[in-house]
């Protein structure tokens, strides 16, 4: 594992900013404006690395999540202001590594991030090979085979086929829900899954994207526990997976 260093504003392998968390009503971590804080700045990253808006129309793909996963190593505090920092590994075949993590005021972590993408075709929405990702992403930075990943840890497809969900609520695709790319955003999982925990406070949440939702559709949310463990699974009117997310209290 790296370290959970602060760099330098002028290297272009990383990027950051200043982050003031925001809470629920039960004092934990809004989770899904955290992620969207990570979003923003993993999209004004690859912006600067020229593998933004204008590259992706050029080669007809858009970037998907597929997976994360994220870890509080301690707790946040309302009065503090935070350093968020993002940055990607080099890509493989199919899929892609970019990473994020908090430091406090002293520099010392308090929360990291791992997430897994791919490139899908903006036309037919299928998944595309890495190569022009990768062959741009090493002329701007040749070095970037160097650089460590955050954690050896991979993200792989969890199963839930084990757990007794219970049904809890529908939840209903709103303009505000969609992204650029024509569906619901990532951070919106989060959004519409926290608040079904009550008091529970996160220590540790893991997600797998299963099958895009658009504009209107309507989820049904249900949830399971096993001990500390809760996991909470979306599914769409055709009773297909959406998506589903474990979270350790």
């Amino acid at each position: 594992m790296m370290n959970f260093k602060n760099p330098d504003s002028t290297d272009l392998h990383f990027f950051k900013r200043e982050y003031q968390p925001k809470f629920l009503d039960n004092g934990d971590v809004d989770i899904s404006h955290l992620l969207h804080v990570f979003q923003n700045l993993a999209g004004d990253h690859v912006e600067a690395l020229g593998l933004g808006e204008d590259f992706k129309k050029e080669n007809q793909f858009f970037y998907v999540v597929m997976r994360m996963k994220g870890y509080f190593l301690s707790s946040l505090n309302k009065e503090e202001k935070y350093t968020i920092i993002t940055y990607p590994m080099q890509a493989s075949g199919i899929q892609m590594y970019r990473y994020g993590y908090i430091l406090n005021k002293d520099d010392e972590p308090v929360f990291y991030l791992s997430t897994l993408w791919i490139l899908m075709d903006s036309v037919n929405r299928r998944i595309k090979s890495t190569k022009v990702f990768r062959n741009k992403l090493a002329e701007v930075l040749p070095d970037i085979d160097g650089v460590e990943p955050l954690t050896e840890e991979t993200l792989e497809n969890f199963s839930i086929d084990e757990y007794d969900f219970k049904y809890v609520k529908d939840y209903q695709v709103i303009p505000e829900d969609i992204d650029s790319n024509g569906h619901l955003n990532n951070t919106i999982y989060l959004k519409m899954s926290q608040p079904l925990l009550g008091d529970v406070k996160v220590k540790t949440f893991e997600i797998d994207f299963e099958k895009e939702c658009f504009l209107d559709e309507k989820i049904a949310l249900s949830l399971a526990r096993e001990n500390d463990s809760y996991i909470i699974r979306g599914d769409k009117e055709d009773h297909s997976l959406s998506f589903k997310i474990k979270i350790n209290a």
